[in-house]
């Protein structure tokens, strides 16, 4: 046995307090283990907590009583397609399979509401979107976090993972973590360690041309190399999501996402400003739109109207700022203040308003919601361009989010969940997969953890 000096002891500890930590936490502590939480931030949840707190689920009672047709292979179908083919299917499965027990979950186990309604982003085919009310991550936190608390989980912040600590067979038994003072300790882990330490879109502004980051920049792939020095298998580093609803014109994350996702892209158009033109269909996968604004080489202009900010509802208005979203009486004021070729703006739009009076877009088959109307004065309008947003790839884990060593061999007392894994989204990822994945796999990591034998 590993002669370790332990300062302390406890049966799982969680390493990150975003949605797929504290859910890992939440699991174990419920299943009776001892359960420690540490974040190196000075706040709890992460990117997380300033997510927009939208999940992907599969709930066909409510989703027929809006006349929707879904399943779970459909979702399954639309997260392959979006990841060219690259995800791993059994994770994939998992995450589509769970994704209505775990929507019931957040609602009926920790009362997390959402708005009564369905969204649909682009990539999925159909409506399976659920918004946290007010639209923020910070909304689910929340009561994850007094779960936590109310089970007795020991959370700390200001606490960095230093070290992976193993025995002759291999198998996880602890850990060294660094306080803010820069005291370390080492932890006995009886049964397991999981990471849920996010991805590292804090470092990917150098893998893609985006202008900047809708993430914390201190997203970062320490705990991946940390991982790696004693075998861990990484995969798709290389996967580094662009979100195309981003704006230049403000700082982070910002309005533009919410107001270009739930207003312009399904009620109006991008546009190129050289030429007038559309370029692409709004309500693809977050890819394909990201290197079709690329090729432009300049910001795209989102274009929307009233009707659109009528059909999102009042919680819009929360996600509007006049220095970034401006409104127009007419579309000559609009094309001098884009600088767009006046006439080509002007077509755009009556082809745009025929596609929409015919329910059915002949250049880019975008479609067409049926509270769609035609384009009118005043219209609405702001920059678009592609910012960093996650990072798809991550430790390597299988079903069970055991994580895997390079030779696909399972590293005992070791599980993942969340940003910090590769392999549920391939190239690309659908809006609403991540927290729903977080969640999904968050669950089944504490679950397999507190079932881990103990030392």
């Amino acid at each position: 046995m590993s002669n370790y000096i332990w300062n302390t002891q406890v049966d799982v500890l969680v390493v990150g307090s975003g949605f797929a930590g504290l859910t890992a936490a939440i699991e174990a502590a419920q299943a009776g283990c001892s359960v420690q939480v540490v974040e190196k931030r000075d706040f709890y949840g992460g990117n997380s907590w300033i997510s927009g707190g939208v999940l992907a689920a599969v709930d066909l009672e409510m989703q027929q009583r809006y006349g929707i047709q879904d399943s779970t292979a459909q979702m399954f179908d639309d997260m392959m397609r979006a990841g060219r083919a690259r995800n791993d299917p059994a994770l994939v499965q998992q995450v589509c399979a769970q994704s209505y027990s775990v929507l019931q979950w957040l609602r009926q186990e920790l009362g997390i509401t959402f708005m009564e309604r369905i969204e649909q982003f682009g990539g999925h085919s159909v409506p399976r979107c659920y918004s946290v009310t007010d639209i923020q991550g910070r909304n689910i936190v929340n009561p994850l976090l007094a779960r936590a608390q109310a089970l007795g989980v020991d959370l700390r912040l200001n606490t960095r993972l230093t070290g992976i600590l193993q025995n002759e067979k291999q198998r996880v038994v602890g850990c060294e973590l660094m306080a803010k003072d820069n005291t370390v300790q080492c932890v006995q882990t009886t049964r397991a360690l999981i990471l849920a330490s996010g991805g590292f879109s804090g470092e990917a502004d150098e893998l893609q041309p985006a202008t900047s980051s809708t993430r914390l920049t201190d997203a970062t792939s320490d705990i991946l190399n940390l991982a790696q020095q004693f075998g861990a298998e990484l995969i798709d580093l290389d996967c580094v999501q662009l979100l195309p609803c981003a704006s230049p014109d403000e700082p982070g994350r910002g309005v533009a996402p919410v107001f270009a996702s739930y207003v312009v892209f399904p009620y109006g158009m991008m546009l190129d400003v050289a030429t007038g033109l559309r370029f692409v269909n709004e309500w693809t996968d977050r890819k394909t739109r990201a290197d079709a604004m690329l090729a432009l080489q300049q910001p795209a202009v989102g274009l929307t109207d009233q009707n659109g900010i009528n059909n999102a509802g009042d919680m819009i208005h929360q996600h509007m700022n006049d220095t970034v979203i401006h409104r127009f009486e007419d579309l000559a004021t609009l094309a001098v203040a884009y600088q767009f070729p006046a006439d080509a703006l002007k077509n755009s739009v009556h082809t745009y308003n025929q596609y929409v009076e015919q329910q059915h877009d002949a250049a880019f088959g975008k479609p067409i919601p049926a509270r769609a109307k035609p384009l009118a004065p005043p219209y609405y309008a702001l920059r678009l361009w592609p910012k960093t947003h996650s990072t798809m790839g991550g430790l390597r884990i299988n079903a069970h989010t055991q994580v895997l060593n390079c030779e696909g061999q399972v590293i005992p007392g070791l599980f993942a969940a969340g940003e910090v894994i590769g392999g549920v989204h391939g190239v690309s990822r659908l809006g609403g997969c991540a927290i729903t994945e977080c969640l999904v796999l968050g669950r089944v990591a504490g679950q397999q953890a507190a079932l881990f034998p103990k030392l």
